[in-house]
């Protein structure tokens, strides 16, 4: 979901409308971002306030109010990685995380800052900040992202490499995305034993490991890393490399292997577009109907379906003109199937 400023009261009224519109839809949770680059949708001792948000008030009990009137589940949503643009870098002044800007702690990659997991400091405000969230309210589970390692290139971690006495840096790096992911798993457990926490991480599992440094099938399989695994399979039924119904599969046997519920993430976003990597899929997100549909009947053909996760709310309630008749149409046909 999506969030924007306002007055509180205003800022009420917009939560409970899109609320509104995703129970109508028969969705149960929602997954609302309240970390993104670095900054806070709530009141926080470790990441400054978002700069998206106006006001003197704390949004996060109202979005969670709001959520549990309508018995939506309510999962907050970081990044745990990824900080902010070099430009908005001055709005971490006074926090700790933001000092180590320009050093291999805080590394800039393009156009953003990111947290480097190969220092136990690192990974100790990631965690503090995620348990300041379900200790100080009342969530029903925390949930992170695919925003692991930002790049393949040396330069990112080159010290901490040298000094780690791995012999490669891909098992260096998967080593600290484990010891990340374990970490945030215990802060949630601790804070609430009830809240869950998840991954929602590539659908193309190949990228998860070789080049995001995330050992999915090692967290799928062991005890100790996550509640459920939600793939981002962003890819249609006639996609080249990775076609829908077989990446899904892929993934459930996967899940099976450690008992995992899969949640599968399907996105309205190519809806009415040219999908240019997926060869000759290219042009099925224009000319065929009923995808999202279709991707949910083929999920829940799967062993260890535990539902489908759809990015994102604006995409679906508010769509952009051009492609509004065929986001609608695609929403009607999909009602019936998750109302």
């Amino acid at each position: 979901m999506e969030m924007s400023s306002g007055t509180e009261s205003a800022f009420r009224s917009e939560i409970a409308a899109a609320y509104d519109n995703c129970a109508a839809l028969g969705i149960n949770t929602v997954y609302v971002h309240v970390r993104s680059h670095g900054d806070a949708y709530y009141n926080s001792d470790y990441f400054p306030r978002t700069k998206y948000m106006s006001g003197n008030y704390d949004p996060l009990p109202i979005m969670i109010e709001e959520a549990h009137k309508r018995n939506l589940s309510f999962q907050a949503w970081i990044n745990p990685l990824r900080m902010s643009a070099e430009k908005d870098l001055s709005r971490g002044s006074g926090y700790a995380v933001y000092d180590w800007a320009g050093s291999e702690r805080l590394v800039k990659v393009g156009s953003y800052y990111y947290l480097n997991p190969a220092y136990s400091d690192v990974i100790g405000v990631i965690v503090k900040g995620a348990a300041e969230i379900v200790s100080n309210y009342d969530v029903d589970g925390l949930h992170i992202d695919d925003y692991f390692y930002p790049t393949t290139d040396a330069y990112f971690d080159s010290d901490a490499f040298y000094n780690s006495g791995y012999g490669h840096i891909s098992d260096f790096r998967r080593a600290n995305c484990d010891r990340l992911v374990s970490s945030l798993y215990s802060a949630v457990k601790t804070a609430n034993p009830s809240a869950v926490f998840g991954v929602s991480c590539q659908g193309n599992m190949d990228n998860n490991y070789n080049e995001m440094y995330a050992d999915v099938e090692k967290w799928c399989k062991s005890s100790g890393y996550l509640d459920y695994i939600m793939p981002q399979i962003y890819f249609g039924f006639d996609n080249s490399t990775q076609p829908f119904a077989q990446c899904v599969k892929n993934w459930d046997n996967l899940a099976a292997k450690g008992n995992v519920p899969l949640i599968v993430g399907i996105t309205a976003a190519k809806i009415g577009t040219e999908d240019v990597w997926a060869g000759a899929g290219r042009n099925e997100w224009i000319n065929d109907s009923a995808i999202l549909r279709r991707q949910v009947l083929t999920s829940m053909e799967q062993v260890s379906y535990g539902g489908v996760c759809l990015f994102r709310y604006r995409l679906l309630f508010a769509p952009d003109g051009n492609v509004r008749t065929q986001v609608e149409n695609e929403v009607s046909d999909l009602r019936p199937v998750i109302g």
